[in-house]
């Protein structure tokens, strides 16, 4: 059980709410971090072994996110407690279950998107099960290159935080190798990007183990592979060795990329990181104190609020009504220089790069509490995302 007034601060969170359904079995959680800035929005995860502090470690990630990108929105999460291979009948029923459970909280506000485990057809039927219309037009389905948008925008993002991080330190990109984890929606993106941004992928790992070949990995192949196998498509790959999944952490690579679990990264294992630079697909891979250890050894660690935003720029794009183009040139023009300044200035004041965000954030979110900046409405909230994303 939750201890939840161990969790408690200064922001939130304001409501943990737990759901079931004893037709269909379902169980979830949703966590609204806080309303402060108005509304509050996050994704939804669905993984067998989700822990109610996580997902509010989550919206926690996710009222950082909202901030840090000077959008006028609280952080929020939900998760299922459900196998993600579920599929079918049985995954619409819990999909319409949740959204029937958590109905009242949609409509005060609350949007939900994808997350680990869910896609942008599960927030569809979420919605449907709600009862209340989706402020989403559908954008994150619309194909590029074979692949939903929504399998694009993330992964961009990624690239575009690691691109510029390498430029920061100095890091030839031509020259470079990177260690994906994770081969999903996300990581596959990661993994097409790095290599049109001509950075070698040497590593991919999934659950089942990790694809490493110093001299590369040959993606266009893995990812039609990916089509049939799914995540054993990196175990299958023969051109590789093929170790633990966890040693992916430790490869001599320049980037870094984690994509899955919260604080696999701590500070009994970051002495153990080779890369120089580090950009999340995960939200809050890292701990604390391996995030203090990782900027005292020199290593650039792209807040992963920053890193990750793509999905959050995506989502925004959609309800603004904008396009597949939009969004990468939202996500180029925000987390490039966002990236940039966060990291030189987390160098000038010697801090690590992720407390200095935390700071920015958590001072946004009091001065509108205490009424120091005023919450607008919903249409003046689209007019400053408008502006904000140049749309």
């Amino acid at each position: 059980m939750l201890e939840w007034a161990k969790i408690t601060d200064e922001l939130g969170p304001e409501k943990i709410v737990h759901v079931y359904d004893s037709m269909t079995g379902m169980k979830g959680v949703v966590v609204i971090d806080t309303t402060s800035m108005g509304g509050a929005a996050g994704g939804t995860r669905m993984l067998p072994d989700i822990t109610s502090e996580e997902i509010f470690w989550l919206a926690r990630a996710m009222t950082h996110k909202f901030a840090i990108l000077d959008m006028p929105i609280g952080g929020a999460k939900a998760g299922l407690w459900a196998d993600p291979s579920i599929s079918g009948t049985s995954r619409e029923a819990i999909m319409r279950a949740f959204g029937n459970g958590v109905k009242s909280l949609i409509a005060e506000g609350l949007t939900l998107g994808p997350d680990m485990g869910t896609d942008a057809k599960d927030v569809a039927t979420i919605y449907e099960g709600a009862g209340v219309p989706s402020r989403y037009s559908g954008l994150a389905l619309q194909e590029k290159d074979g692949e939903p948008l929504e399998d694009h925008a993330t992964g961009y993002g990624v690239v575009v935080a690691a691109k510029t991080a390498c430029e920061f330190a100095g890091i030839d990109l031509k020259a470079a190798t990177v260690a994906i984890e994770g081969f999903g929606k996300v990581g596959g993106g990661v993994a097409r990007y790095m290599k049109e941004a001509g950075v070698k992928v040497v590593a991919i790992s999934t659950m089942h183990g990790t694809a490493y070949n110093k001299e590369g990995l040959d993606i266009k192949k893995l990812l039609i592979a990916r089509k049939k196998s799914g995540d054993k498509a990196v175990q299958e790959y023969e051109d590789a060795q093929h170790i633990d999944k966890g040693d992916i952490y430790f490869l001599p690579v320049d980037i870094l990329v984690p994509g899955a679990r919260p604080y696999v990264i701590s500070k009994g294992n970051a002495n153990q990181v080779q890369a120089k630079i580090i950009s999340s697909i995960a939200n809050i891979p890292i701990t604390d104190e391996a995030e203090e250890s990782l900027f005292k050894r020199g290593i650039y660690s792209v807040p992963d609020f920053i890193s990750n935003a793509g999905g959050v720029v995506l989502g925004i794009v959609d309800v603004l009504g904008g396009t597949a183009d939009d969004v990468f040139k939202a996500l180029r023009e925000l987390l490039g220089p966002l990236t940039h300044e966060i990291l030189a200035d987390a160098r000038k004041k010697g801090v690590n790069p992720r407390a200095l965000a935390v700071e920015r954030t958590k001072e946004r979110v009091l001065r509108t509490r205490t009424g120091k900046e005023a919450i607008p409405p919903f249409e003046e909230l689209l007019k400053i995302a408008r502006q904000r994303l140049k749309i």
